[in-house]
């Protein structure tokens, strides 16, 4: 039964086993019975050497280079990731936050009166085109400026799409000219 067994599995292996032709069967095994024990001893090292330097090539050295590339920019890859989730976590709670959005002359008492409560006083206030304001803030502390376009994205829903800050000399004072957009018409 264990012979039987043998056999059998033999023959399954016999199929994986690569088929080479036999004139050239014949011929390698004419060189190989020319050369003395000795040659055949140095042709024999020198193909495990080949084969050694062949698989660290092809094996080893791209998986080690890999590896470690991969480490170098693991880092990088965890902070996309916390900013991705930062983000993410930002997005549901816009959208769970959903304000109406004002238009026209609500719009613009709303920003003065967001304006007011930040300690900003606004030298030009005016709507333009479809849900757009324009805004321009004279010797403001920047601080204030950034917390104040912070509460107005998330309260009013507007984003900043055009702005220019300029230093004004003093102690974090800066002049702000912006131009802020709101959902448009079919962004409620």
């Amino acid at each position: 039964m264990r012979s039987g067994m043998s056999t059998n599995m033999a023959t399954r292996l016999a199929r994986f086993k690569p088929r080479v032709p036999d004139r050239w069967r014949e011929q390698v095994d004419v060189f190989w019975t020319a050369r003395n024990p000795r040659e055949q001893a140095i042709l024999g090292g020198g193909a495990v050497v080949l084969v050694l330097v062949f698989g660290y090539l092809l094996l080893w050295e791209p998986a080690s280079v890999e590896g470690a590339r991969l480490m170098r920019n693991l880092p990088v890859l965890r902070a996309d990731l916390a900013e991705m989730e930062t983000l993410a976590q930002e997005a549901r709670g816009l959208s769970a936050n959903r304000a109406p959005s004002l238009r026209g002359d609500a719009l613009t008492q709303a920003l003065q009166d967001s304006l007011v409560q930040h300690g900003l006083k606004a030298t030009r206030l005016m709507t333009t085109g479809d849900n757009a304001v324009q805004i321009q803030l004279d010797k403001v502390p920047f601080g204030s400026v950034a917390g104040w376009l912070q509460d107005v994205r998330l309260q009013q829903r507007l984003k900043v799409t055009d702005t220019r800050i300029s230093y004004v000399g003093a102690t974090a004072l800066v002049n702000m000219t912006a131009t802020l957009q709101g959902p448009g018409t079919g962004g409620r």
